[in-house]
């Protein structure tokens, strides 16, 4: 079992941003008719995401919620020892986007910085290398950034994920904590990789043609465009991932009633209400966000707890943590976190203006 343990590393802050253009669902009404918007609304609680610019990009989400971060908490930035950046919307093939985030935040050089291409289980498996790193280390700081804009990857006629995703940016600040304990459970299934697949543009197919065809959900595509197997999702859901949350249980020794919130990748209303069936978990402890910030992968788990407790002050969040999805790949964890360091949700419409290279320009 892959299972880690990270100790004197707490959560010091989460914030979260969202692009400013807001789309609802019933905005397609227009492209696939009231029935099939209805349908999709009633099926996966999704009413609205938002949707990042033609100019933004997942790292702009991320530097925003940082920068939201950083107005609320005075760091020094000279103590923040690494920074990690969990996306797969990178802003170029190369270099990491991890670099460009460096230089917009201020990091200092002794400040060792990379990029995890990871998605939904994105935050759990971020948290714990960052932990990891913090753990062998004697920097007081570690900062885990988030960004993603799957909305750039769909297919706009695509009914079955066009209003699914959203975009989204994450920032959290881990510091030293006396007495802090954090256990991980992390397992992948490259075996089931075609799941969700997006296959043109990487190195194995770098420049295939634009010819849209049938996929085997009835639906036609192109090799640009994101394909998910719904039914092997679903499947994969309500069955690999209780499974892991019970052993997880079994390994901690703990029960559902040691926590108060349980936190969950947002992929739709109908999968987090089977989790909670199978778990018998207590409905008011499992905060929803998906109706209005759609399915933003790996984001999700911190956006909701931005979306639910960031204007609670006083409350001590002990929170089952849980991220599932594209890879396969999932993972459960404890976090430990105040409700007044977790912030609201800001809106940004900002970008990097000279993250556009032109000929001649470099």
């Amino acid at each position: 079992m892959s299972v880690f343990k990270s100790s004197g590393i707490g959560i010091a802050g989460i914030a979260c941003a969202v692009p400013k253009n807001n789309v609802p669902v019933e905005s397609f009404t227009s492209v696939f008719g009231e029935e099939v918007t209805s349908k999709f609304t009633s099926g996966t609680g999704i009413k609205a995401t938002y949707k990042a610019l033609p100019e933004q990009t997942a790292s702009d989400l991320a530097v925003a919620a940082a920068e939201e971060l950083f107005s609320h908490i005075p760091v020094d930035k000279s103590e923040i020892g690494a920074m990690f950046l969990v996306t797969q919307s990178p802003d170029y093939r190369r270099p990491s986007s991890a670099s460009i985030v460096q230089l917009r935040l201020g990091l200092p050089i002794d400040c060792s910085c990379m990029e995890i291409n990871l998605g939904c289980s994105g935050f759990v498996y971020g948290l714990q290398t960052a932990m990891a790193m913090m753990s062998s280390s004697d920097y007081k700081y570690g900062l885990l950034l988030m960004g993603e804009t799957a909305t750039k990857l769909v297919d706009p006629l695509d009914k079955s994920i066009v209003m699914m995703y959203g975009d989204a940016g994450a920032a959290i600040l881990l510091e030293r904590q006396e007495g802090t304990e954090t256990t991980t459970l992390l397992r992948s299934d490259g075996s089931r990789y075609r799941a969700i697949v997006l296959p043109a543009g990487g190195f194995r197919d770098m420049n295939p043609g634009h010819e849209r065809f049938m996929c085997s959900d009835g639906i036609e595509r192109s090799l640009y465009d994101i394909f998910m197997d719904g039914t092997s999702v679903f499947s994969f859901s309500i069955s690999d991932v209780p499974e892991a949350i019970t052993d997880y249980l079994k390994l901690t020794e703990t029960t559902v009633a040691d926590y108060n919130a349980f936190v969950f990748h947002q992929a739709n209303q109908f999968i987090i209400k089977q989790l909670i069936r199978k778990m018998k978990l207590p409905k008011d402890q499992v905060p929803l966000s998906l109706d209005r910030y759609g399915n933003t992968g790996g984001i999700s788990i911190p956006l909701t707890l931005c979306d639910a407790y960031g204007e609670k002050d006083g409350e001590k969040l002990k929170a089952l943590i849980c991220g599932f999805g594209i890879g396969l790949s999932w993972g459960v964890a404890n976090i430990e976190v105040e409700t007044d360091r977790i912030y609201p949700v800001v809106q940004t419409e900002d970008y990097y203006k000279d993250g556009k290279l032109i000929p001649g320009q470099y």
